[in-house]
């Protein structure tokens, strides 16, 4: 009898240790958007955004305004004069131009248009630059229409 006992318990601690286990523990809040969320770009440092365009050549394919970049455009002017029109656009969608690789073109200029005909013909970025690099880029293009008005 006294075997059985030992037994039994031993089948019920083991039971109680196989219960804590499978039952799930309680499951804290599902996680939600705060109210009036909305994406923003952290501010970038205009100085070291155009250092970060001239360490990625951007004026290779790019007549950029305001600036002292060599005028290579070795690429035969590929990409777009980057200046005050497009200092006007929302900092978010450069950023998406610059790491999306233009998936959309802000107006009709056919021949920056890719194989594809939609995207852009720039290269991808996305393995040599860095988020800071992005956001002084972003930054010293929004910059771009304060400078031609001087």
């Amino acid at each position: 009898m006294q075997q059985c006992r030992y037994w039994l318990s031993g089948l019920f601690a083991t039971a109680i240790v196989m219960t804590a286990v499978v039952v799930p523990a309680a499951r804290a809040p599902a996680p939600h958007l705060p109210k009036g969320w909305k994406f923003r770009l952290p501010a970038g440092d205009v100085a070291a955004g155009q250092d970060a365009i001239r360490r990625m050549q951007c004026y290779s394919c790019h007549t950029i305004v305001a600036a002292d970049f060599p005028e290579a455009r070795s690429a035969g002017g590929i990409g777009p004069e980057l200046g005050p029109a497009y200092a006007g656009m929302p900092p978010e969608f450069l950023a998406e131009s610059i790491i999306n690789r233009h998936r959309y073109i802000a107006g009709t200029l056919e021949h920056y248009r890719g194989l594809d005909r939609v995207s852009s013909k720039m290269g991808d970025y996305s393995g040599i630059m860095t988020v800071r690099e992005l956001l002084d880029i972003v930054a010293y293009l929004k910059a771009a229409r304060s400078a031609a008005a001087r």
